[in-house]
């Protein structure tokens, strides 16, 4: 069984390593990294795309809840904040956080709330294995039969518009090789070219064709026909390598999905 990559957020020295030492007497956790503050925290979250993180509410820069704010709740970790003021407990469940770990807890208490997000993990897995079996018996069906499902489903975005001070350029979605997250904004590559477009990266991934496009990180979306190969790494982890020589990371939890996609690729 592949082990939980687990991020530890929180301002106080002490604090992180009591949850280190807590988390390491777990055979089921990996401890991916640490951060003291909210900036530190975005950065991680997106580089090592944790499956659950243990998130300090009061920190510099920015806080729990700003932190939480920068992620795609599409694609977010399983959360459990943690605080020494127990007037955040209302607001942290109203954002859809696991659980609440009010300082200072027990080794029990802590170990709950451990359990609990191990648990939900493992339910957000079996139902993404489900929703991936539905997706591939639905394109069997479709290929066997012959359907033409266009008029059902919404018209997918096919360019992208770039305002600058002087004048407005398009961008065909065809000959964008990767969408990349950054921050409130998303940048698209083509080529050697970038843009910088308003709005998060889950906003353009819902308006792209799902059968062309597909996300391999929690910050990155990829053109499925402008990979060329994937080339494997250690723990499941793998590059996808685009056309241009450019390498993407995919994480654990993408790439069963994006395999799937590429082999029934149009």
């Amino acid at each position: 069984m592949e082990k939980l990559r687990t991020l530890i957020v929180d301002d106080e020295l002490h604090a992180r390593k009591g949850i280190r030492t807590l988390l390491s007497k777990d055979a089921d956790i990996e401890i991916v990294g640490e951060c003291s503050d909210g900036n530190q925290a975005i950065d991680q979250i997106g580089k090592s795309d944790p499956d659950i993180v243990f998130l300090d509410i009061q920190m510099p820069h920015k806080n729990g809840f700003e932190v939480l704010q920068s992620i795609d709740p599409q694609h977010a970790p399983v959360l459990v904040f943690v605080t020494a003021w127990d007037n955040y407990a209302l607001k942290a469940f109203e954002v859809n956080a696991l659980d609440y770990l009010l300082k200072p807890f027990s080794d029990e208490r802590f170990y709950q709330a451990l359990n609990r997000a191990k648990e939900n993990h493992r339910q957000r897995q079996d139902h993404k294995f489900n929703k991936q079996l539905v997706a591939l018996i639905n394109h069997h069906r479709q290929t066997e039969l012959g359907k033409d499902t266009s008029a059902k489903t919404p018209e997918s975005l096919k360019r992208f518009l770039i305002k600058s001070n002087s004048e407005v350029n398009f961008v065909l979605v065809n000959d964008v090789d990767w969408l990349e997250a950054v921050g409130y904004y998303t940048k698209i590559h083509t080529g050697n070219v970038s843009h910088l477009l308003r709005g998060n990266l889950g906003s353009f991934e819902t308006r792209l064709d799902a059968k062309k496009f597909a996300r391999i990180h929690r910050s990155v979306v990829v053109n499925l026909g402008h990979v060329q190969r994937l080339k494997n790494l250690f723990h499941g982890e793998c590059l996808v390598v685009l056309r241009n020589g450019k390498e993407l990371k995919v994480s654990r939890r993408y790439r069963e999905n994006l395999e799937i996609l590429l082999e029934h690729l149009a």
